[in-house]
């Protein structure tokens, strides 16, 4: 587990100069290591590879975008042995560091090889390149700050309350852009949260949203929501803050911590979400199923993908189910 505390020790006074370092994931068979130089005192991860793997990936990281207060470098340590090194070059950016070093190590932790470890590690900073770049000095749009307070809302009432912290928080899928927001051993959910003020459609965002190949059962969840400027209603902070109070456990609380700033919510910006207020009009539920209006990987034809389409939520009073079902689908104790 990497916290601020990790790299305080690692900062500390050093005579000489150099790095100091302490390895992550001990059981994992590559050298992934956190960290700092002397005298700089600047973060980094790193991922121990070899001459072969560095080839294969030098290219693709030359071809990067410079991202600003983020640098991967490849660099030659000694005859066959390299090192992917992720460094943080801006202040401004520490906050979102180690959720991003911690990301990072554990895609890379189970890769079977050298080279997919490496070919993941440049996956994964690639994201995060997006990410940063997606969120503008404005923070998030309306559309993602309403979607995000969705899907807090939705772990807050519903999952936090029906299993252990640890394994809630682990389900909370939408920030690593899974196919749905949820994911758990019993249902997966996908949750929809909108501020129309009549909302007769749900937007689906591909062909696989709604597939329930992957998993025994799926709801779709809408949470309709009133927003206000300031007045009543609780802001996106105030829920945030909320969850983090309940969440006791230290290995939940940095999953929810790296989970936010993957979902676009960057500590640094959170005077931005304060003024937009959220109350709730109500909440639906749809088990997906036999007979459920949707698109499916399958359905489609060599060729076709990525579909975005729309339902009708007048053509979905068959598949619903009351938030009790719900919550026995997610505690895995239903029928």
């Amino acid at each position: 587990m990497i916290d601020e505390s990790v790299w305080q020790e690692l900062e500390a006074h050093q005579q000489t100069p150099g790095r100091s370092t302490r390895r992550l994931h001990a059981d994992s068979p590559h050298d992934i290591h956190v960290s700092v130089t002397h005298p700089a005192l600047r973060r980094m991860l790193l991922l121990g590879t070899d001459a072969r793997t560095a080839d294969a990936v030098r290219q693709e990281i030359q071809g990067l975008p410079a991202t600003r207060g983020l640098q991967l470098n490849l660099s030659s340590v000694s005859g066959n042995h390299y090192e992917l090194q992720v460094m943080l070059t801006d202040d401004e950016l520490t906050e979102v560091f180690t959720p991003l070093v911690s990301d990072i190590a554990e895609v890379v932790r189970d890769a079977p090889t050298t080279e997919t470890a490496a070919e993941a590690a440049v996956r994964r900073y690639v994201r995060w390149q997006q990410l940063l770049r997606s969120v503008s000095r404005e923070g998030l749009s309306r559309q993602a700050r309403c979607g995000l307070f969705g899907e807090l809302h939705f772990l807050l009432e519903y999952v936090l309350p029906a299993v252990d912290q640890r394994i809630a928080v682990s389900s909370w899928t939408g920030p690593r852009q899974t196919n749905q927001d949820f994911q758990l051993p019993g249902a997966a959910v996908e949750v929809k949260a909108t501020t129309a003020r009549s909302p007769q459609t749900v937007q689906i965002a591909s062909e696989r949203q709604l597939d329930t190949a992957d998993s025994t059962s799926l709801v779709l969840a809408h949470v309709v929501l009133d927003d206000r400027q300031r007045g009543l209603g609780m802001s996106l902070n105030a829920l945030v803050d909320e969850i983090r109070a309940l969440l006791t456990s230290p290995s939940a609380s940095q999953r929810f911590e790296s989970l936010l700033v993957q979902a676009g919510y960057l500590p640094n910006q959170r005077d931005l979400y304060d003024h937009d207020r959220y109350t709730l009009r109500r909440s639906e539920f749809w088990t997906v199923g036999k007979g459920f209006p949707r698109i499916t990987e399958a359905q489609l034809p060599p060729g076709v993908g990525n579909c975005t389409y729309t339902i009708d939520v007048s053509a979905l009073a068959a598949h619903s189910v009351t938030a009790e079902t719900v919550l026995d689908l997610i505690r895995g104790t239903h029928g």
